[in-house]
């Protein structure tokens, strides 16, 4: 354990001579997978799911870098909904269209001259655009249509190329008005930086 810390230490401390421009931009595609099933105390549950997303980002500073983006989110659902002891509507599937800002900081420990570390931490705008139409009952005013979510993770920066994942807890209940739970997704990435 001391020799990690001493390690990101060292490698902090000679980022001045690796450092980046002040200023960069770049793209990131990823998907997102689920880490629960069940999104309401009354029988909602998510059984499949396609949920990729991609967003430009655009970042200033150094050693430390504030972060911005803005992007495009496709989640597609399907659905069960209970309805009483013994009738379900099974499997329908419903498609969000969703507005993507994330807004993060952004660290950059370098571990050599082509290969670094980028930890960061934020939180991530998602406003629904649009709703597919379906038979249990999900619109812009029965779910919350302006999610937002805790997003930390960890890049890894091979010169222009990045990989990475991060962990999104969603601060706001997926339904308002009635008891929920929040989304949680464990999301990997790939994406270039200039």
């Amino acid at each position: 354990m001391k020799k990690i810390f001493i390690f990101l230490l060292l490698a902090i401390s000679v980022s001045t001579g690796y450092a980046q421009s002040w200023h960069q931009a770049g793209i990131k595609v990823s998907t997102n997978f689920a880490t629960q099933r069940s999104y309401s105390d009354d029988g909602v549950s998510l059984d499949g799911l396609v949920n990729p997303d991609f967003y430009l980002f655009f970042r200033a500073g150094k050693i430390i870098y504030g972060e911005i983006g803005f992007g495009y989110n496709y989640f597609k659902g399907d659905f069960s909904q209970q309805n009483g002891p013994l009738v379900f509507y099974k499997d329908q599937t419903v498609i969000f269209h969703n507005l993507l800002i994330p807004v993060k900081l952004v660290a950059y420990i370098p571990m050599g001259k082509v290969c670094a570390l980028e930890p960061f931490v934020g939180i991530l705008y998602q406003p629904t655009v649009a709703i597919s139409a379906n038979d249990i009952n999900f619109t812009k005013k029965t779910i919350e249509d302006n999610m937002v979510y805790l997003d930390a993770g960890l890049d890894l920066k091979f010169g222009p190329i990045l990989i990475g994942a991060s962990y999104k807890y969603g601060l706001c209940d997926f339904f308002p008005n009635r008891s929920g739970k929040k989304p949680q997704f464990v999301n990997v990435c790939v994406g270039f930086q200039f």
